[in-house]
């Protein structure tokens, strides 16, 4: 339904967040401009054989419309974003770090270490802004 939908808007740009273990049907697929790619590490508690899986990530590194957002507690998480980036090598460019918490203070503490391991590794900071303006709240 989405796709027949966005067939009468041509000119609408379509961005897509995904956890990245699905393929896009084929006819959405040509009608999107950008995926948001936000495959689950080790502390998010999803089985790794479940979270990454190899075809998947093989397709969206070699997609030029696919950015990959990763959920960072610790600095340790790091290890993990940096093998899977070898591993499939995500240019720097399309990888996004983002602290994980559901309150300013958190996200605030953890961004003040994770904005030097983005610039060290050449890889973007994202914030939650709607944790900020809104708290931790459904629908935001």
């Amino acid at each position: 339904a989405l796709a027949e939908m966005l067939a009468h808007l041509p000119d609408m740009s379509v961005e897509i967040e995904t956890n990245g273990t699905v393929a896009p049907p084929a006819a959405l697929d040509v009608r999107i401009d950008q995926y948001n790619v936000s495959p689950k590490l080790a502390h998010s508690g999803n089985p790794a054989d479940l979270a990454l899986l190899t075809e998947r990530l093989d397709a969206w590194a070699t997609d030029a419309r696919a950015f990959l957002k990763f959920v960072i507690a610790e600095p340790a998480d790091l290890d993990e974003v940096l093998a899977l980036q070898a591993r499939y090598r995500f240019p720097a460019a399309r990888v996004f770090l983002m602290a994980e918490g559901t309150d300013s203070a958190t996200l605030r503490a953890r961004q003040q270490w994770l904005s030097g391991l983005c610039l060290e590794h050449g890889f973007r900071l994202s914030d939650r802004l709607h944790i900020h303006l809104y708290g931790d709240t459904r629908g935001t």
